[in-house]
């Protein structure tokens, strides 16, 4: 049964996609009204959805919280992301497991190369760099394709992964691919298949960020993973939220919403975190709540999650099957807080019988070359 809390979110929302702004802004200030989000942790939470309703009845566009910085809302998305991987367990989790299956298709190779899909500022691969190097199993030679839509961001990686290669005494050669995988060129994916094996191809929580064309929903993310599976990798790994925020009607996106970010805002209530560093986790997802809950204009949408199991079917279609031996995997630095769900291919995040995040793991579908 819901709260009158949420009983006033859900009508603002209804009358917000109704088109009855009246009635819809006069739901928000009730709920505001009722709100204390100094003192009651879950009530910024309902604060974030609201602002998102909001945000949806000024008709607002969307942004890329990635690539449009606003410090004063309390920080650039991409360093929020660093407090978020100190204190949540959902995305230091995922990055251990994917970290384990990247260690096992890359270590003790003599020549290899790691395609890194929206790399970001390059931090998961400079710990899977300490990882191969703290067990003995470092390439001798290492080829680090990062693609990402910030130029500014593949610079910082580009000096990370340096100063770790030097630390490690590993002998790392950089590529950067300034693009969203999405228009990476057809020129730059010939040169891609070039580039000397083994390939492997690692993507955190980037894929979900794909464009697509109106009335084409999913046409792109599946032309990526064809061309990712055209590179021949001997193996795949993809990091996901599990929920579904892109195939669904907004109203029915916003009940997903706000099951899949309480269930984490609940977790992230659990932990013991100061009160600040929880404040400012939450903000991050609220930016990711205001664009999937507040943006009209379903093509400038950026936060396209989709379940597990819509992944799974799209890396089949695409030419791969599961990694047999990822359910084997037992990796240290798994956090006590969350159960993990293993699945062909698939090992799932869960707090209190929620699957919150998964990490695929597939490989090519000999069958089909």
């Amino acid at each position: 049964m819901r709260t009158s809390k949420e009983e006033l979110l859900f009508q603002a929302m209804e009358h917000a996609v109704a088109g009855r702004a009246v009635e819809a802004r006069r739901a928000l200030r009730s709920l505001e009204s009722r709100l204390d989000v100094d003192v009651v942790p879950e009530d910024l939470g309902y604060h974030l959805f609201a602002m998102a309703v909001a945000h949806r009845l000024e008709g607002s566009g969307a942004r890329n919280p990635y690539l449009n910085p606003r410090v004063e809302e309390g920080g650039r998305q991409i360093d929020l992301f660093r407090s978020l991987m100190t204190h949540m367990p959902l995305a230091s989790t995922a990055d251990v497991l994917a970290n384990a299956v990247l260690e096992e298709l890359l270590g003790n190779r003599g020549e290899a190369t790691l395609v890194d899909v929206g790399i970001g500022q390059g931090r998961q691969a400079g710990r899977l760099l300490r990882l191969l190097s703290k067990r003995g199993v470092l390439p001798r030679r290492l080829t680090l394709v990062g693609v990402d839509p910030s130029g500014a961001s593949l610079e910082q990686a580009e000096a990370a992964v340096a100063k770790v290669a030097r630390e490690v005494g590993g002998a790392v050669r950089f590529m950067g691919v300034e693009a969203p995988v999405e228009e990476v060129t057809e020129a730059t994916w010939s040169k891609l298949r070039e580039l000397p094996g083994p390939r492997v191809v690692n993507a955190a929580f980037a894929m979900h960020h794909v464009a697509e064309e109106p009335g084409h929903a999913g046409a792109a993310r599946d032309a990526v993973l064809r061309h990712l599976r055209a590179l021949e990798p001997v193996g795949l790994v993809l990091s996901e939220p599990n929920t579904d925020h892109f195939g669904a009607s907004p109203l029915v996106r916003f009940q997903h919403a706000w099951r899949h970010f309480t269930h984490v805002f609940q977790l992230l209530d659990t932990l013991g975190v100061p009160s600040d560093e929880r404040a400012a986790i939450k903000r991050f997802f609220g930016r990711e709540v205001e664009d999937v809950v507040g943006t009209v204009d379903e093509a400038a949408r950026c936060e396209r999650h989709e379940m597990a199991a819509t992944w799974m079917a799209r890396l089949r279609r695409a030419g791969f099957v599961p990694l047999e031996w990822l359910e084997r995997l037992r990796p240290e630095g798994v956090h006590p807080a969350l159960t993990l769900r293993r699945e062909p291919g698939l090992v799932g995040l869960s707090w209190r019988e929620e699957m919150l995040v998964a990490v695929l793991a597939v490989r090519p579908d000999i069958a089909r070359a």
